[in-house]
């Protein structure tokens, strides 16, 4: 016996909480036979709602669940476009001189391009305090390769998750 996520259709390993592909619930997943035959669920297929124990139709949308054969989702990898192309080269190259959001911006995200770009103004509003002292130079830059780092991330999450 398997067990099959009902979110994207990945096996999920037995001593797992939780489907590494896309983070839902291993207790949601659908247990599934070698044959690919639905053994047991307590969710309907179709609908998605919880299901009474033992159930032949769903109570909520009447979808029939005997002998369903589940044929996992293989997830596939959309191709980038020239707007996620331009908002990964909008967090790097201006991320080097320390301009953070950018990025955020091509992709309309604009809560998260404001906080970076406040980052941004902040970094530069500190930076003469901070770069006195050797040790809060030190400070300063780890806090530019964190923020650069984060804002990379964050661009390359977004993009990954709109095709999802």
């Amino acid at each position: 016996m398997k067990r099959v996520c009902l979110g994207c259709g990945s096996e999920i390993p037995e001593d797992s909480d939780f489907c590494y592909a896309c983070g839902r619930w291993a207790k949601d997943a659908l247990n599934v036979d070698d044959n690919g035959n639905l053994l047991v669920t307590e969710y309907c297929l179709n609908c998605g709602e919880a299901m009474p124990a033992n159930s032949a139709f769903c109570p909520y949308c009447g979808y029939k669940i005997e002998s369903h054969t589940v044929q996992p989702v293989r997830p596939y990898r959309r191709k980038m476009t020239n707007t996620d192309i331009l908002a990964i080269l909008l967090a790097v190259i201006p991320g080097f001189i320390n301009v953070f959001g950018l990025g955020q911006i091509v992709l309309k995200r604009w809560s998260r391009a404001f906080t970076y770009l406040c980052l941004t103004i902040l970094l530069f509003y500190l930076a003469p305090s901070f770069l006195a002292q050797d040790t809060t130079r030190i400070i300063h830059l780890v806090l530019q390769l964190m923020i650069f780092i984060f804002s990379i991330q964050d661009v390359l999450n977004a993009i990954q998750t709109r095709g999802a």
